[in-house]
């Protein structure tokens, strides 16, 4: 099933902790001269029209990466993923959003490399129209944890790999610590960062179980948990809302010391969101498995 569009979601909290995430990682990558790739395995669209019939279905910008435009002149935390909104906009009004692809290519310089993964035929189709003429970028109509498993590791032997499917499917987040895993021992010293969801179901919890079963050592998560339901002013069908409460990072093989910036930038944009909101930023490997119940004790 292909039927998910991120353009109804864009520009929404979830969003803004995952691309201000995204812009640190990829400084930090660039401090080095040497070369460097960024893949995005599920890429969406590249660019995203908020003024869209999509967009302002249900308009989650306007409780997301909004609250945060409109203070962008103030130093914060978000002020260079900010600036990098900025870009793709003119003068104070936000249109325009870009998406991971979009932002990473930002970042890149001439040198390095960008590998831009997504099956959605319409959304293929819109992100080569938003990379037309650009260099060093190469998109594929491909599944993205198979491509992701055969293009690592990467011939520059630096890089990050961004793994953000949609979860639409439920069986993703079983199948994720699998690919994962076998990605990862392709390139155990690899950066890989994982968004996932925060629903009622709870998948996502046996997700991270498995992860911390696994061998792979150094996961930061960053996590932000919405105390209340995020008031759009619009009516989302329940399978355009997903019932969503929190957003996840996984990050593995973090920058040394990227602890702190992670939880100031977390804790930042929980409290500054509309709505009462949490935010934390710990190491999975530290959590421990209770012998009672066989699940991350909290």
């Amino acid at each position: 099933m292909l039927s998910y569009q991120h353009i109804y979601h864009a520009g929404n909290f979830a969003d803004v902790q995952k691309h201000a995430i995204l812009v640190k990682l990829l400084q930090v990558l660039a401090l080095k001269p040497q070369k460097f790739a960024f893949m995005d395995t599920h890429a969406g669209r590249g660019l995203y029209d908020l003024g869209s019939a999509e967009a302002q279905k249900i308009g989650e910008f306007n409780s997301g990466v909004l609250p945060f435009w409109v203070k962008r002149s103030e130093p914060s935390p978000l002020a260079d993923y900010l600036k990098i909104v900025a870009s793709f906009n003119e003068g104070d009004e936000l249109k325009i959003y870009p998406g991971s692809a979009k932002i990473a290519h930002h970042l890149m310089r001439n040198t390095d490399r960008l590998l831009l993964i997504e099956r959605h035929p319409g959304e293929y189709a819109e992100l080569q129209a938003s990379f037309t003429g650009a260099k060093n970028v190469k998109i594929e109509k491909e599944d993205g944890f198979q491509y992701l498993i055969s293009q690592v590791p990467f011939a520059e032997r630096r890089g990050l790999v961004l793994v953000d499917p949609s979860y639409e499917i439920k069986s993703e987040y079983a199948e994720l610590p699998k690919q994962l895993l076998q990605a990862f021992k392709k390139w155990p010293q690899g950066q890989f960062m994982i968004w996932y969801p925060m629903l009622s179901a709870g998948l996502h919890e046996q997700m991270l179980l498995s992860l911390r079963k696994t061998d792979i050592k150094d996961m930061l998560i960053s996590e932000i948990r919405l105390e209340a339901k995020i008031n759009t002013g619009r009516e989302a069908p329940a399978q355009e809302s997903f019932g969503m409460y929190g957003s996840g990072i996984i990050i593995i093989n973090p920058p040394f010391g990227f602890e702190t910036a992670l939880n100031e930038l977390t804790q930042f944009i929980a409290t500054q969101l509309p709505v009462k909101a949490t935010g934390s930023a710990f190491w999975l490997n530290n959590q421990q498995i209770s012998p009672e119940t066989g699940r991350l004790a909290p």
